[in-house]
C-alpha cells in the first residue's frame, strides 16, 4: 500500500467518522481545531491529518485508533465511491483521454 492509498483511506476513514456523527465538515473541523479546507483535504486523500488532529478526533468523538486506521477495503464495492473516483479521474484528463475512454465504455455497453 503506497502513501496515497494510505492517505484516501485514512480519509474516507474520517470521513465515515464525520457522517456517523452527522456534522458538516464546518462543524466537525471546529471541534477538532483545524480549518474546513484542511479536513476537506484529508477527506479526499489530497493531505494526512498530524498526529495532533488525530488525537484531537479521538479525543472528541470517543473513537479508537482502530476506528481512525482499520482500513476496510469494503468501500470498493460501494458504487457512490466508485462513481465518485471515476469522475474524480476523469475530470482531470485530457480531451484524447476522455475520447478515447468514451469508446471503451461505449464497446462495454454494446457487449452487454
Amino acid at each position: 500500500m503506497n502513501e496515497q492509498e494510505i492517505k484516501k483511506l485514512l480519509g474516507n476513514n474520517i470521513r465515515k467518522i464525520r457522517w456517523s456523527k452527522n456534522l458538516t465538515q464546518e462543524a466537525f473541523s471546529e471541534k477538532i481545531g483545524i480549518e474546513p479546507s484542511s479536513l476537506s483535504n484529508i477527506e479526499n486523500g489530497k493531505s494526512l491529518p498530524s498526529t495532533q488532529t488525530i488525537i484531537n478526533i479521538q479525543q472528541e468523538f470517543s473513537v479508537s485508533p482502530n476506528e481512525i486506521f482499520d482500513f476496510d477495503l469494503d468501500y470498493l464495492r460501494s458504487s457512490q465511491y466508485l462513481e465518485e473516483e471515476i469522475f474524480t479521474t476523469v475530470r482531470a484528463f485530457d480531451v484524447e483521454k476522455k475520447r478515447i475512454l468514451y469508446k471503451i465504455v461505449k464497446a462495454i455497453e454494446v457487449k452487454v
